[in-house]
């Protein structure tokens, strides 16, 4: 009964599974305690984030269209060679020659102003547009729409990370229990090998029931060296999600069977005929379809409140947007400017004060009409068209592949309800069939092989309980987060469901 109660214990709910340590105490994590820590260290949300942060910025940059653009300058200039300066020069030597007019045209301020040698000027300019064609406010709306599509995609890549936490804990807590259930096993034969070799001693069992059960015990070997392997990858796999340290050893403190009943297993009627009800036997158990609708009950499948549709929407307002401003380049466009300078001609290298600046203030409005593009318009036109044209296809498939993927995991619920509470009577019907193998062999009123099917048996009810067990938590997580998710890869229409 030693060896029995060993595989009992193999899914009986354990607290702080721990990883077996390699770099130090294990340090306990808890499933809320993993969910936090990769929320802030994920990946997914961070790339997701910054695409947040370029949106913001692209809206930033399509507003600034409608509002004024200010500039200052400040420029410095010599003149190496100047013309004017050259004919100031020979006017002055000409009017020296000896003619009475002592007036020359190099001694008038403006010609001084252009033969000086040094230029020194600050000025200020200003424009606004007056009128776009609506291709500045379709650009803001259409920006608007990549920055909440955007901002979906952070909510979308933090359920992503939570599901995908979710899915790893509970692969390792189940890696945890295979292995804990072929260590059982394996070592159930090697007691049932020595007891044999025991027997064997005394002249009590053959030469071939030696040799069966040192083949079952080195049959069992195998399975549990993969089942360990199973589990230092899942547990790598975990630590990565987590960005911890890849030989940080972790005692996971949930546990995977903490997910009770929905509601007692009904006590089966006693057997009294061998007909058969094909109806009976092919009927969903109405505890099950009862613990499918509560935890419908709590969760949105609704295809209109899916973020990938959500997306989608955005997708074809941003289109439609740029279709518009596309279509606004056939319209002029005006703008209002406006200049002021404030320029010196300094006789030295700088100026020497205020005075010496001199006002210049201008201006104006323009208007831009593109009389002939040589058809870049009309391109860009037919281009946003079809864009447009795959963003609506792309709304539909993203609508449709919801609704699948919604219907997809109801269906993948109510399966794996239906596997935990079969697999808990299962379970303890294969413990009890052991218990008793075990003590006829004992007793020795059966035979090795009898013992051996019994015990595989039971390791595979065990399996097929944790198996159930993990299925049915990450189900429930799936809905609770489905509104938020990312359409799987089974939910599109070309290909059939994934699991």
């Amino acid at each position: 009964m030693a060896a029995s109660a060993t595989l009992t214990m193999a899914l009986t709910p354990r607290g702080a599974v721990a990883q077996p340590a390699v770099g130090g105490a294990p340090r306990p994590l808890s499933l809320a305690e993993a969910l936090k820590l990769a929320t802030g260290e994920s990946e997914q949300i961070a790339i997701a984030r910054a695409g947040s942060l370029r949106a913001q910025g692209q809206l930033g940059q399509a507003r600034s269209a409608l509002l004024p653009q200010l500039s200052t300058t400040m420029n410095w200039q010599k003149q190496l060679q100047n013309q004017f300066a050259a004919i100031s020069r020979s006017s002055n030597s000409g009017s020296t020659g000896g003619g009475s007019d002592t007036t020359s045209a190099a001694d008038n301020p403006i010609t001084r102003i252009f033969a000086s040698q040094y230029n020194f000027n600050v000025g200020l300019s200003a424009s606004q547009p007056l009128f776009t064609g609506g291709r500045a406010t379709a650009n803001i709306r259409a920006a608007k729409a990549t920055r909440e599509s955007a901002e979906i995609g952070i909510t979308s890549a933090q359920a992503q990370v939570q599901l995908d936490v979710t899915q790893s804990y509970y692969d390792a807590l189940l890696t945890d229990r295979l292995v804990a259930i072929s260590e059982s096993s394996l070592v159930q034969s090697e007691r049932t090998l020595r007891q044999v070799q025991l027997t064997r001693n005394v002249g009590s069992a053959s030469e071939f029931e030696l040799i069966r059960a040192r083949v079952t015990r080195d049959n069992q070997r195998p399975g549990w060296l993969q089942s360990r392997t199973n589990r230092d990858l899942a547990y790598v796999r975990l630590r990565q999600l987590l960005n911890l340290p890849p030989d940080q050893p972790l005692a996971l403190t949930d546990s995977i069977a903490e997910s009770p009943l929905s509601a007692p297993v009904a006590a089966q009627p006693p057997i009294t005929t061998v007909n058969v009800s094909v109806t009976e036997v092919l009927t969903i158990d109405p505890q099950v379809q009862a613990a499918v609708a509560r935890t419908l009950a709590g969760s949105d499948t609704g295809i209109s409140t899916r973020a990938p549709v959500k997306q989608a929407i955005k997708g074809v307002e941003v289109a439609q947007q740029q279709l518009k401003a596309t279509k606004a380049q056939r319209l002029p466009s005006i703008s209002a400017t406006t200049n002021y300078q404030r320029l010196a001609y300094p006789v030295g290298i700088l100026p020497k004060s205020l005075g010496d600046f001199f006002p210049n203030w201008t201006v104006g409005i323009g208007l831009s009409y593109p009389f002939f593009t040589g058809g870049r318009v009309r391109g860009e036109v037919q281009a946003a068209e079809a864009t447009v044209i795959e963003a609506r296809q792309r709304l539909r498939l993203a609508q449709e592949g919801a609704s699948l993927d919604a219907r997809q995991a109801v269906a993948q619920l109510t399966e794996y309800e239906a596997a935990w509470q079969a697999s808990v009577g299962t379970a303890e019907q294969a413990q009890r069939a052991y218990d008793i193998a075990e003590v006829r062999f004992r007793e020795g009123i059966s035979t090795q092989l009898e013992l051996s099917e019994t015990r595989n048996q039971l390791q595979q009810a065990l399996a097929n309980r944790a198996q159930a067990a993990r299925n049915l938590q990450v189900a429930r997580k799936r809905l609770e987060l489905l509104p938020y998710l990312p359409l799987s890869q089974g939910s599109t229409p070309s290909t059939g469901p994934t699991r």
